[in-house]
């Protein structure tokens, strides 16, 4: 690992902070600002935006900062997560749209408050679809990007050259066809049931049953189903869920598998890919404290 990471375990807010960090957090605020300037006095259709921007910063921040936790001519892809870049611009692109639709039902509701009774469910069908849509999408190649890879090197002439592999034997780890195959179904159910559900709650809107009160800009108040908060929670419960169970079976290794790569390589590189699996996560110490 890098000499200055061995000595800092912990990065500092400013090591954290980068331009598409800031880029993000900008355009966030910006918009967030102009839906707040307009007087929502109910917060429940705001929390969705700010959950799926919480996502897109977790994994933004991983993904900014993850060369600062790479070791020195590393010779391992290490995406226990799949690939975080990937996770935040979606997570983002998601949260932006969500934003601009919140923004402009504020709009109408506050000069064109006689058409919100017509069209209030088609903005918040939208609005629960890009919600949950964003959840759905983050696995939608988990197969392909969750892995802990070797990463061969070729010679020119006196200096070595890190080449990615798209060979499959340099895979020590990964996230087999039947898992995704779970995760991918379990996932695409939750999506469509939760749109289904929404759509028929949306039917019921002002029609005299028991929910949710929601003031809208310009005083128009609205109710909704008290499936709402399931709404907002379910998906995020289970994508915590899902990436959780991703992690713990990336950090499990075929001994067998792993040994068979390692057995062509010579010794110095063997000692060092070891060493650098056990210090990226300490799972690995007790799967190769024999070896």
């Amino acid at each position: 690992m890098n000499d200055e990471n061995n000595k800092n375990h912990y990065l500092s807010l400013m090591e954290l902070i980068t331009e598409s960090l800031l880029r993000d957090l900008i355009l966030f605020t910006f918009l967030f600002i102009l839906i707040i300037a307009q007087v929502w006095d109910s917060v429940l259709l705001l929390l969705f935006p700010l959950v799926t921007f919480a996502f897109s910063l977790f994994f933004r921040i991983l993904s900014n900062n993850k060369i600062r936790t790479e070791f020195n001519n590393s010779l391992i892809i290490y995406n226990p997560l799949g690939e975080e870049s990937k996770h935040a611009n979606r997570f983002f692109f998601c949260t932006l749209f969500q934003l601009i639709l919140i923004l402009w039902l504020g709009g109408e509701s506050l000069y064109n408050s006689h058409i919100i009774n017509s069209y209030f469910s088609y903005f918040l069908g939208f609005l629960i679809f890009l919600y949950t849509f964003s959840f759905f999408w983050v696995f939608i190649d988990s197969w392909k990007n969750t892995k802990i890879e070797i990463i061969p090197y070729i010679t020119e002439g006196k200096s070595s050259l890190k080449v990615k592999s798209q060979d499959l034997s340099k895979v020590i780890s990964y996230l087999k066809l039947k898992n995704f195959k779970v995760i991918a179904i379990t996932t695409l159910l939750v999506f469509i049931t939760l749109n289904i559900l929404n759509i028929i709650s949306l039917l019921f809107i002002n029609n005299n049953m028991p929910g949710i009160q929601v003031i809208l800009p310009g005083t128009q108040i609205l109710t909704l189903s008290y499936l709402f908060y399931g709404f907002l929670t379910i998906s995020p419960i289970l994508t915590i869920i899902l990436l959780n169970k991703n992690y713990k079976t990336i950090n499990t290794l075929s001994k067998e598998k792993f040994e068979a790569i390692l057995d062509p390589l010579p010794r110095n590189i063997q000692i060092k890919i070891r060493e650098n699996l056990k210090t990226l996560n300490n799972k690995f110490k007790e799967q190769l404290k024999n070896q």
